[in-house]
């Protein structure tokens, strides 16, 4: 933080505003987009714990509001397959260097804003038959990246949910109670790594009140959106910051 001028912050607050109004929106979203962001001003090791604490703060307002909707079985179904997945990103996440982690990351955004632009509006249900193998593959996979890169667990966790063609408040509430699980067992993951050093905590602190206008944002503005033309845009700033993350 010390070494950050006026710019840098300014724009790290921006930020963290719109990734929790896109969070508070969408009920996921905002690692994919407050990760990458953040990364271009401020350490990757330092950025991805602090997101995902901010991303618990985040979702407890809603899962309180709404617990009651949730789906139990299907927490219960994906939760083995997170916590694997969740193992093996911590493995890679104490073993790669900043910089090495940064340009893969990079490339992980891009292609993930490639898949924004291709799905936007037109992911199609799953067939239930394939339940059983997409809690399996994707929860797995939303673990690893999700530990390693701190944010786009809640697309995969979405394309599961898809199948079961939850109604929409249940969808939401469920989503964020996959996510909420996926974040607390990366925190508990980043504090036995040592992750959550005095320089971590302080943008963390830093952080907090900018999470919370954003969400108050995003939950004033979900459902006016046009969600196409949002996840467009969403990827376009994706595509952006990949772009520069690679060449940081």
């Amino acid at each position: 933080m010390e070494g950050l001028g006026f710019f840098q912050l300014a724009f790290a607050a921006l930020v963290v505003m719109l990734a929790f109004a896109v969070r508070g929106t969408t009920g996921f979203g905002g690692g994919a987009i407050g990760v990458p962001l953040l990364a271009l001003v401020l350490p990757i090791h330092i950025v991805i714990p602090v997101i995902t604490v901010l991303t618990i703060f985040s979702s407890l307002g809603h899962w309180l509001k709404d617990w009651r909707r949730i789906v139990w079985k299907e927490i219960a179904r994906v939760a083995p397959f997170t916590l694997s997945g969740v193992l093996g990103g911590l493995y890679l996440f104490r073993e790669l260097d900043p910089r090495t982690l940064t340009r893969a990351f990079g490339v992980f955004v891009i292609a993930y804003a490639i898949f924004a632009f291709a799905t936007a509006g037109r992911l199609r249900p799953p067939p239930r038959s394939l339940v059983w193998p997409l809690a399996i593959g994707l929860s797995t996979l939303a673990g690893v990246v999700g530990t390693l890169f701190g944010g786009a667990a809640g697309p995969l966790y979405v394309i599961y949910l898809n199948a079961l063609r939850l109604e929409k408040d249940a969808f939401r509430v469920t989503v964020t109670t996959m996510l909420l699980t996926l974040a607390t067992l990366r925190v508990i993951g980043y504090s036995g790594l040592g992750f959550y050093n005095p320089a971590t905590l302080t943008v963390l602190a830093a952080a907090l009140p900018m999470m919370l206008i954003g969400a108050r944002i995003g939950n004033h503005v979900a459902g006016r959106i046009n969600q196409r033309a949002f996840n467009r845009v969403v990827g376009l700033v994706l595509m952006v910051s990949g772009a520069a993350l690679i060449l940081k």
